[in-house]
């Protein structure tokens, strides 16, 4: 007797991501209440279970959602606006993104908001961090509206500009925060840099995760004036200051970037479980090499993350090959050795260690996980014939490439259309308001007093 389930999806590859990291050939998944209750061959599944839906992508791969653990959601708008002489800025996070969230207002928060959504939907993102948007509310309601999973956090700060807000203030817009969002979305706590917050905030933040059980995720060792700023300060290195400030005992911890760690503190990473999220390109443009790209990372929950529509298309499939190739291209210099950072490995880090990095069962096509999954049409001369799926997929197939996306087996984007956002509304609005946000940008740099280019 078969069993009933909602939906039964079968494609020509399946890269299930399962503690066997079993691709299956001509594969299906049943799945029931969003949950997988089922994956393997296509005439076993068919045999075992009847749906109400059959779904079938015969020339397609279907891979586990990814997971962006690092985006800034409402600084989407500053596409383009960063220009390679603005990056010398020390550092700009103080120049110009935060102020440009500070003078956006909240209608452009949500079209910047709607934007991105849409953007990490069609290039296979199901599920996402937020580093710290300014307006967590409005990131809030577009989260329920689309579909998408996401953690929602303030933008935690209160030193700017040399200025000091009260740290009760901020305090308490998280509580607000908290107290009308928790239970229809991910609420964690953040805090926006060491350098840019007072002790008293950091110690109410992590108290605050604390009280909550919720996660925290922070920027941390982004920068080498932070690392010489906690040792002058603290006489400890940032990740040793944090430490000892007591995020060991909150889960889960994501670190966003972590581009300057000491041998130790790659040590402390693993000993203590924390999630560390590489930005390939951003972190090479503006910070330099990564460790996670030539150092022995098992054992650590290791993510990608894209920091956000400023600096790209929000695409984890173009990110990881970045990674690769950076990887590659230092292991090759140093040590003369090619093999490091496979495919596999990669194909892990965008869907956040297989969902381990936010402690959630997703991230792997596996029975009792999560139906979040992303189809990828490979029918076209660009990249065929096949080989090997899994580097087929990394070496290979980005953003594009995606045709459907299951989010709890709902089906979000249908042959590269997103069904539960009015895209085209949102691209009319971007193209109407073009020269309101290039005049905010423009107010921005005029400000910065800097040559735009090289003399």
């Amino acid at each position: 007797m078969q069993g009933e389930v909602d939906k039964i999806v079968i494609g020509r590859y399946i890269i299930t991501l399962d503690e066997f990291n079993r691709v299956i050939s001509k594969g299906a998944i049943a799945i029931r209440n969003g949950i997988i209750v089922d994956v393997g061959e296509y005439e076993e599944v068919l045999r075992k279970y009847r749906a109400e839906e059959v779904i079938e992508r015969k020339h397609h791969v279907i891979i586990p959602g990814l997971l962006d653990c690092h985006t800034h959601t409402q600084q989407y708008l500053l596409r383009s606006a960063i220009s390679d002489i603005m990056l010398q800025l020390p550092p700009i996070w103080t120049k110009v993104l935060v102020p440009f969230e500070r003078t956006m207002g909240e209608d452009l928060a949500r079209l910047s908001t709607q934007a991105s959504i849409v953007n990490m939907l069609k290039n296979g993102i199901t599920y996402f961090i937020e580093a710290g948007a300014p307006y967590p509310e409005i990131l809030a309601q577009e989260v329920l509206k689309a579909g998408i999973k996401g953690v929602i956090t303030y933008a935690t700060y209160n030193i700017a500009d040399d200025k000091v807000a009260e740290t009760c203030e901020v305090l308490e817009k998280i509580r607000e925060l908290y107290e009308r969002y928790s239970g229809k979305v991910h609420i964690w706590m953040s805090i926006r840099q060491v350098m840019m917050a007072t002790e008293d905030l950091i110690d109410n933040v992590i108290e605050l995760s604390r009280k909550y059980s919720v996660g925290l995720t922070l920027h941390l060792s982004e920068y080498q004036g932070e690392v010489d700023y906690t040792l002058a300060k603290y006489g400890k290195r940032p990740l040793e200051y944090m430490l000892n400030k007591g995020i060991s005992d909150i889960k889960p911890v994501v670190i966003a970037h972590g581009v300057f760690f000491s041998p130790n503190e790659i040590e402390l990473v693993k000993k203590y479980e924390l999630g560390i999220c590489w930005c390939p390109t951003v972190d090479a443009w503006l910070m330099g090499l990564h460790w996670a790209g030539f150092t022995n990372i098992n054992n650590i929950k290791l993510g990608i993350g894209s920091d956000g529509g400023a600096w790209g298309k929000i695409d984890l499939l173009h990110e990881v090959k970045v990674a690769k190739a950076l990887g590659k291209a230092v292991a090759n210099a140093i040590t003369y050795f090619k093999a490091g950072l496979d495919s596999t490995t990669l194909l892990n880090m965008i869907t956040g260690s297989k969902g381990s990095i936010v402690g959630e069962k997703i991230g792997r096509i596996e029975r009792g996980y999560a139906a979040d999954l992303v189809i990828l049409d490979y029918k076209s001369t660009k990249i065929l014939p096949i080989h090997n799926p899994i580097d087929l997929v990394v070496n290979y197939l980005e953003g594009d490439n995606v045709t459907d996306v299951f989010i709890d087996g709902r089906l979000i984007v249908e042959n590269g259309k997103v069904t539960t956002i009015d895209e085209e509304k949102i691209t009319e609005e971007l193209l109407n308001r073009e020269d309101e946000i290039r005049e905010v940008v423009r107010g921005l740099i005029k400000k910065l007093k800097i040559t735009q280019t090289p003399t």
